[in-house]
């Protein structure tokens, strides 16, 4: 898998975990255990690509969340 395809799957399952939308900084967190170190500028890429992708959704100032696009792509439905 690309490094690109990677790290935008790591965040997408980060994601996938949670209910509520994630911040840059919460998601840079969690990586880690993946074994992904970001910053949290590096994430804000990632996102607003996966967003062009319609895998994630931006949800005011909260963060985003992952779409039901994201959820089919990690396969999680």
């Amino acid at each position: 898998m690309p490094e690109i395809g990677r790290k935008e799957s790591a965040i997408l399952r980060v994601l996938g975990q949670h209910n509520v939308p994630l911040g840059a900084a919460a998601i840079a967190r969690e990586l880690k255990s993946y074994g992904i170190e970001l910053t949290e500028r590096a994430v804000r890429y990632h996102l607003q690509i996966m967003d062009e992708r319609g895998l994630t959704e931006q949800v005011g100032r909260e963060g985003r969340i992952i779409t039901e696009r994201g959820r089919h792509e990690i396969g999680a439905h």
